[in-house]
């Protein structure tokens, strides 16, 4: 019996149709590559906290015996402590004491933006020490830069 549209016995057609039993995974290779670059692209976008902008200094960066408690304060006087974020400056002191009360004394930074108003850093300098810091490090990068920006 001859097949209606090939012109090829029926029963060639059928064995030719079962013998390829083999898997193409070109597209499986490509769907996984799409999400690789999709999970690449999107994976920075998932880190916690904010970007501040430090101020540079000459002075050479201390050995720290202790993981340090950093008080981050962003250019828009945005909150955080460890990379937690904080509601508010009026929070700022409870935050501190948990961290405080988890890790035992450490030492505490303030990490501020270099543009943010010397103001804005009084007060969140002023909210460390009614938590009960005495003694509040302020974090740099690396590097020289003119005060006044010339």
């Amino acid at each position: 019996m001859m097949g209606v549209q090939t012109g090829v016995p029926v029963t060639r057609r059928r064995r030719s149709m079962q013998s390829m039993t083999e898997i193409n995974i070109t597209s499986f290779v490509d769907v996984v590559l799409v999400l690789l670059i999709i999970f690449m692209m999107t994976s920075h976008l998932l880190q916690a906290g904010f970007e501040v902008k430090l101020p540079k200094a000459s002075t050479p960066a201390l050995e720290q015996k202790q993981e340090p408690i950093v008080v981050s304060l962003s250019l828009d006087k945005h909150l955080a402590v460890n990379n937690h974020d904080v509601p508010g400056p009026e929070a700022l002191g409870s935050a501190l004491q948990r961290e405080l009360a988890a890790g035992g004394a450490r030492p505490v930074y303030l990490r501020a933006d270099h543009t943010v108003p010397y103001g804005a850093i009084v007060r969140v300098m002023e909210s460390i020490k009614a938590a009960g810091v005495r003694d509040v490090g302020l974090m740099t990068e690396a590097g020289r830069e003119d005060w006044f920006g010339k």
